[in-house]
């Protein structure tokens, strides 16, 4: 358990990397070209923040028994998440 510091470190910085990605992504021009509304895919990224912040959160407080896919496969929040994130990109075409 040594370890457990660390790699919560490295993992939740490299989830808001990810986000970061993201975000610069829907900056992009390319995306002006896929969607018609892109300002509203904004709008993910505080989802995303969400769900990862809840990930790493759960793991550090010894919470997720699985692996995160099969956490994230069996986790209801997980699909609520989906859910809405798949309604940000529906609204955003």
């Amino acid at each position: 358990m040594t370890d457990l510091e660390h790699v919560s470190s490295i993992g939740t910085a490299g989830g808001l990397i990810a986000v970061l990605v993201l975000a610069l992504y829907i900056s992009s021009k390319e995306v002006l070209l896929l969607y018609t509304h892109a300002e509203v895919l904004w709008l993910v990224c505080p989802v995303m923040l969400y769900w990862i912040s809840r990930v790493w959160m759960l793991a550090y407080r010894n919470c997720m028994d699985d692996d995160p896919v099969v956490f994230a496969v069996k986790d209801s929040k997980s699909y609520l998440t989906a859910a809405i994130i798949g309604a940000i990109l529906f609204f955003a075409e």
